[in-house]
């Protein structure tokens, strides 16, 4: 990088406002605090300033020198947007949100202030007050594009598919080179079933951004939702291609296996599983995957790695994706809770195992003196802390993080956790340890029966009612229900299970 203060006639503000100009912010930092010393009143200056140090990723320095400006000039909108958004970039929702505020208070029209309120209650898992602001975004400036498509992306969220539909194309409307529309849009027609055009969304997009993995995942979701299992692992190996890391195009690539399974095309399973192994070598994904389809021994649990990547891959979209199938776990859970329990007295110490996003926390509140939630995927984890009613959580794998705490819960939850285990012997045992004396675990499996566990091509494993009962009667527990419940729904089928009530003597 050329040092363009040396050999420049000029003040140090104008050197430093045109080192600022040419994205030489670290030449520009130095001049600008230089020109501030001469004129400490010049608010620009200290603003101007902030933006050298915010592209250099010093948000503490940017936070105070936009600070700086808003305290010499309180009534410019800008400087408020601008502490806003350092606050954003660190992490500080509640502060950013503020500044934000206090930027519209200034100027209601600032479009750019209610899309970043938009996004961060997105993200904070409050899609109902993100849609308001970006639909306020939109009214602000009718020409947005990305406040179209992210409203788009809420309303989808929301489940208002139509209105979503809408947005996407209002955006695409506005700018028609805008990437992650056209993929969104294909989404969101996926979901509905229009998979022609969605296949012609991705293609759009795909034209933009010839290299995205993510894009050639969809592009396999699509063609799944046709039947075209062929098409669909052509689609997910491309993306395994372009990025042999990734999680998400393995998870994609065993729900392929999984459809060729079903289909009994043992030929193309064979080839789709090799080329797999070609791209990757080995991997937990592959691994697993290989053993649900018949191509290896059963293992008596799936791995932490299998578990965490699968969730890590599908975390931005899993309440999406769950509340889509008709989700029954979590009201039944409580519905136990409360049959077992009682009226809640805020006065029990809850364990949730596998608590994921957080949504058993709403139905355990009541009765939690303090609520733990144990997860092994971080990404799940984050969205858990934003949905809140968790006074603790934790990464952690469930059967040691059992072990580790004897008899210190009145209760324990397990949401669809124990389908990731064949062998529920070992961690009943360690989860009636950890209970205290009259304690309750209520939790869920997946419906099986002739064999104590069997493990579906899906990757999860079901469990026989006559198996649960041995295991948990092993542990020392008493059974007090195993009622069959369903789960949920996949392909319009219902997805039959057992919730599981019973007490430590």
């Amino acid at each position: 990088m050329t040092d363009i203060s040396i050999g420049v006639d000029g003040s140090p503000a104008d050197r430093g406002r045109m080192a600022l100009d040419a994205g030489s912010y670290a030449d520009a930092v130095p001049l600008l605090r230089e020109a501030i010393l001469d004129d400490p009143g010049d608010a620009t200056l200290r603003a101007d300033l902030g933006v050298a140090l915010e592209n250099m990723e010093d948000y503490d320095g940017a936070a105070q020198a936009y600070a700086a400006a808003a305290a010499l000039e309180p009534e410019n909108p800008i400087y408020h947007f601008n502490q806003g958004a350092v606050a954003q970039a660190q992490g500080r929702g509640h502060d950013a949100a503020n500044h934000y505020l206090d930027t519209l208070e200034r100027e209601p029209m600032f479009a750019e202030a209610y899309y970043n309120l938009g996004t961060l209650f997105y993200e904070a898992g409050h899609p109902e007050i993100a849609a308001e602001h970006y639909a306020n975004a939109l009214k602000a400036r009718p020409h947005y594009a990305e406040a179209a498509s992210n409203l788009g992306l809420t309303l989808r969220r929301l489940d208002r598919m139509d209105e979503a539909i809408d947005h996407f194309r209002l955006a695409l409307r506005l700018r028609p080179d805008l990437a992650t529309a056209h993929s969104n849009l294909g989404l969101t027609l996926s979901e509905a079933g229009q998979y022609d055009e969605a296949l012609a969304c991705f293609a759009q997009a795909l034209s933009m951004e010839p290299n995205s993995s993510s894009l050639h995942i969809n592009i396999s979701l699509a063609w799944r939702g046709v039947g075209r299992l062929d098409m669909a692992a052509d689609a997910a190996l491309k993306a395994l291609r372009l990025a042999p890391e990734s999680a998400p195009a393995q998870v994609e690539l065993g729900s392929v296996a999984a459809g060729l399974h079903r289909t009994g095309d043992r030929a193309a399973l064979d080839a789709l599983l090799s080329e797999w192994r070609a791209i990757v070598g080995q991997s937990a994904q592959l691994d697993h995957v290989t053993a649900a389809v018949g191509g290896a021994p059963v293992p008596p649990r799936a791995s932490d790695a299998f578990v965490s990547q699968t969730f890590d891959a599908s975390a931005r979209r899993f309440d999406e994706m769950i509340g889509a199938l008709g989700y029954a776990v979590p009201a039944a859970i409580g519905a136990a809770l409360l049959n077992h329990a009682g009226p809640g007295a805020a006065d029990r110490d809850i364990l949730d195992v596998g608590c994921g996003t957080g949504l058993l926390a709403p139905h355990l509140a009541a009765h939690a003196r303090a609520l733990t939630g144990v997860d092994l995927s971080f990404s799940m984890l984050q969205l858990a802390a934003r949905r809140g009613g968790y006074t603790d959580l934790e990464q952690a794998e469930i059967g040691a993080y059992l072990i580790a705490r004897p008899r210190s819960f009145d209760i324990i939850t397990a949401g669809d956790v124990f389908c990731y285990f064949g062998d529920l012997g070992g961690v009943f045992r360690s989860a009636a340890a950890s209970l205290r004396p009259g304690g309750l675990l209520l939790a869920t499996v997946e419906a099986a029966t002739g064999q104590a566990y069997t493990l579906h091509e899906g990757g999860r494993y079901a469990h026989d009612p006559a198996y649960l009962q041995e295991c948990l009667t092993g542990a020392g527990l008493d059974v007090l229900e195993l009622s069959p419940l369903v789960l949920r729904y996949e392909a319009g089928q219902p997805v039959e299970g057992v919730l599981i009530a019973a007490r430590h003597p």
